[in-house]
């Protein structure tokens, strides 16, 4: 027998009988320390593996405390944590929180243009004064002669209860500006004999077509497309008909449909929109309009119905430099009539260009 065999048995002796052989077999104390201690090395697995104890050591702890069960929960709760702050985030460069509105759909305040307390004259699809007019009114365009030749100014008038193009074309046709400074080269006798559109295109049949020069001709052609196209923002050319042929005119071809010329070929450079021609006002007096001016800037002036003296004057900003834009000022004003200007002021020598004018009075 080899000394490890030997070694093996006395380790197993030693295991099933701890006691040492001194101790006195009769001996009561020695005895059930023996008893005791024989059970105990029993008990005692020799090829016990360090994965077995530690898997006796994991079944006796609570189940919330066993390594399997603490690793998933730390990962759901990592998990949970990144999640957390990818939707604090957003999830995309989007700055914005996200709502039913759709993406980075903002959660703030509405805003407003202001368009409800002081409507802008900015039609829709044009950028010419915002169509249609209020509900029960449409958008009239005339004419008015100035330095700079024949110019398109718009009106608002009441709608007599037609679809909105007849109507503004009647009224143009048939009805005097408000404004004493604006004019039509309409025949009073024109009317509407037929309007049908199709697609962004409107044919318009007349009964009668101005006798004019050519100049004048073109100015009245763009006052009817203006007028067409801020009361229908879905028209963008207007086959012109007269009689169902193609206008008789000495002075141009108009049998392809035609759109608007560009705002600074024919538009009025400065509008004056309130007060409007004839209304009754309080003080402070609100001043309204729509233009471009060299360096934005539009000059007015306040008169005394009849009189050269000027009461009150100041200058705002509008667009500049052929850019449209809207300005407005306020003025305090005594009861009785005035007549306001706006303007443009001559870099050469300071006179006014441009002008335009109403006569209004403060209550």
């Amino acid at each position: 027998m080899s000394d490890d065999d030997r070694t093996s048995d006395n380790d197993r002796r030693d295991l099933a009988d701890p006691m040492p052989d001194s101790m006195p077999d009769d001996d009561p104390t020695a005895a059930r320390l023996r008893a005791a201690l024989t059970a105990e090395a029993a008990m005692v697995q020799p090829d016990d593996s360090l994965s077995s104890i530690q898997e006796r050591t994991g079944a006796e702890r609570p189940w919330w405390q066993r390594p399997a069960v603490l690793a998933t929960a730390a990962a759901v709760l990592l998990g949970l944590a990144v999640g957390g702050g990818i939707a604090l985030l957003g999830g995309d460069d989007d700055p914005t929180v996200a709502t039913p509105g759709g993406k980075g759909t903002a959660t703030g305040p509405a805003t407003t243009s202001g368009a409800e307390e002081s409507p802008s004259p900015t039609e829709a699809t044009t950028g010419t004064p915002t169509a249609p007019a209020v509900e029960g009114n449409v958008y009239v365009y005339y004419v008015m002669d100035q330095d700079n030749g024949m110019r398109l100014y718009r009106e608002e008038r009441p709608n007599p209860g037609m679809d909105p193009v007849r109507a503004a074309l009647t009224t143009m046709f048939t009805q005097p500006a408000v404004d004493p400074d604006y004019d039509s080269p309409w025949p009073t006798s024109t009317g509407v004999v037929g309007y049908s559109v199709d697609g962004d295109t409107a044919t318009l049949d007349l009964s009668d077509f101005p006798e004019v020069g050519a100049a004048a001709e073109d100015v009245a052609v763009q006052q009817l497309v203006y007028t067409v196209t801020a009361n229908d923002t879905s028209v963008k050319r207007v086959e012109l008909l007269v009689g169902g042929d193609t206008p008789p005119s000495g002075h141009q071809d108009w049998s392809e449909p035609i759109a608007r010329s560009p705002r600074m070929d024919v538009q009025g450079l400065i509008w004056l929109l309130g007060p409007t021609e004839g209304a009754t006002v309080f003080s402070p007096v609100q001043i309204t309009g729509y233009g471009t001016a060299f360096e934005a800037t539009v000059n007015w002036e306040v008169r005394r119905q009849g009189s050269d003296e000027v009461v009150a004057e100041g200058f705002t900003d509008a667009g500049a430099n052929g850019e449209f834009a809207d300005f407005s000022d306020t003025v305090e004003l005594d009861p009785g009539t005035y007549e306001l200007r706006a303007f443009e002021s001559s870099a050469e020598d300071g006179r006014p260009l441009n002008t335009d004018s109403k006569v209004f009075t403060v209550d």
